[in-house]
């Protein structure tokens, strides 16, 4: 295949992103290159998707790591692993017809061949197909289940979101809400403090840049932390581990904070867990694959109540203007879930 400056300007070529180095720091163009070429025509069994929509997810950053620590990673050379959700425009196979749209794990690239393995249909009468995505994708019902099934709060409890304002954090926040929780916000200004209170409804919300944390957390939670939502690890997880209730619960569902770290670094106020009989867990969506469609139609009808907001920032460009979105993401620009919206979506 040939090399790309950004893909742009390449139509009836297949387009994909490419590895090009192992990053430093936050991810960017640098790290990243486009390839171009024929785009396949599909065999027996397998369907052809034109994408629509990629995923900007800050767990890439995780598997592009050296490390051979982590599954699923990026060495480079190979096609960046991402989700789709796009179009079916050729099919052999008998459980998908030409017109219909899918989600899946395709990787970072204009069109994709699928022998249907892991890939979903997506119902557009539910939720817009960029939905499908993110609030009605994996960063909705991630949140979905890990407040309802794991986390459980009661109604009075207080819930602290880390990460408030990203993707998963701001459905979360909506649902435990829901749940009748007092919810607080973490996340990284000011204006993102005035949203999550203004639009999506938590009843506090505080800068963890500015000032001291903890004083802060301490203030907006006099009665301590029943629930731990947390997607940032470092200090801002550990800083909150001092505020947990007796019994409390501490999910962890991401830890954005170390994705880059040369070296990570595990929580030092652990001891409140023992001290206030808390747990700590991890929590992976896959455990609860069996039940999306359950999640869905209950999501959908706080939709069309207007008790929850499926939040998405949408940038449109190319597969080359992928890595520069994803600089943004690591950069804290997004507000809910981040796409890139490929030209295809608009035909």
């Amino acid at each position: 295949m040939s090399k790309g400056a950004n893909g742009g300007g390449n139509e009836g070529l297949l387009r994909q992103l490419h590895l090009r180095r192992v990053p430093e720091g936050i991810a960017g163009p640098q790290d990243f290159e486009v390839r171009t070429g024929p785009i396949p025509r599909t065999g027996e069994g397998e369907v052809l998707v034109e994408a629509h929509y990629l995923s900007v997810d800050a767990a890439l950053r995780l598997i592009v790591r050296d490390s051979e620590e982590f599954l699923f990673r990026v060495r480079p050379g190979d096609l960046v692993r991402g989700s789709v959700a796009g179009k079916v425009i050729e099919s052999n196979h008998a459980s998908y017809q030409a017109g219909e749209y899918v989600l899946g794990g395709l990787g970072l690239q204009s069109h994709a061949l699928s022998n249907g393995e892991g890939l979903e249909k997506c119902d557009l009468s539910q939720a817009p197909l960029g939905a499908w995505l993110g609030g009605f994708g994996v960063s909705g019902l991630t949140a979905y289940f890990a407040i309802t099934e794991e986390c459980k709060p009661q109604p009075g409890q207080t819930v602290l979101v880390n990460g408030a304002a990203g993707a998963v954090g701001s459905i979360a926040g909506q649902i435990a809400r829901l749940a009748g929780a007092r919810v607080i916000g973490l996340t990284s200004s000011a204006e993102k403090c005035r949203w999550l209170t203004e639009t999506l409804g938590y009843h506090a919300a505080i800068n963890y840049t500015e000032g001291d944390l903890y004083e802060r957390l301490a203030e907006a939670a006099p009665d301590r932390i029943d629930v731990i939502f947390d997607n940032v690890g470092g200090s801002v997880l550990d800083e909150s581990l001092r505020l947990i209730a007796m019994r409390g619960v501490v999910l962890l569902c991401g830890s954005t904070s170390q994705y880059a770290a040369e070296a990570m670094t595990g929580p030092n106020n652990y001891i409140w867990l023992g001290t206030m009989r808390a747990r700590m867990q991890g929590f992976v969506i896959f455990d609860y694959a069996d039940r999306y469609a359950e999640a869905r139609s209950r999501m959908a009808r706080w939709i069309q109540s207007g008790d929850l907001k499926l939040v998405e920032h949408v940038i449109d460009g190319d597969v080359g203007d992928f890595p520069l979105a994803f600089e943004k993401l690591y950069r804290g620009a997004n507000r809910g879930k981040m796409l890139l919206r490929l030209p295809a979506a608009s035909n």
